[in-house]
């Protein structure tokens, strides 16, 4: 089944990051894969280079990067959550589809 998913790089004591992992895993109940960038400062450095975030947890739902905890509860609040999960959803589906035809 296809179903958006969702990638935080965190440091497993942060509070903001148990409460984004919470927001994602309990109140969408979508997939969430963790990256645990406490002890990789390369990995750490190339993530404030592309986001320019220097704060965890750094939130993406696939290639889309939502931000931070605050930015993911104010974009469930506003309801662009709901609008980012159906565009992900169309887009998982549209490669679904390129995958079907190649094969046929």
């Amino acid at each position: 089944m296809l179903e958006p998913q969702f990638k935080m790089y965190i440091k497993p004591s942060c509070p903001f990051c148990k409460k984004a992992k919470h927001l994602i895993s309990n109140d969408l109940g979508l997939p969430l894969t963790l990256t645990d960038v406490t002890d990789n400062d390369v990995l750490r450095n190339e993530l404030i280079e592309e986001t320019g975030i220097k704060t965890v947890p750094i939130i993406y739902l696939g290639d889309h990067l939502i931000g931070g905890c605050s930015d993911l509860e104010e974009s469930m609040l506003s309801g662009k959550m709901e609008v980012l999960l159906l565009k992900e959803e169309i887009s998982l589906l549209k490669k679904e589809i390129d995958l079907l035809r190649r094969s046929a």
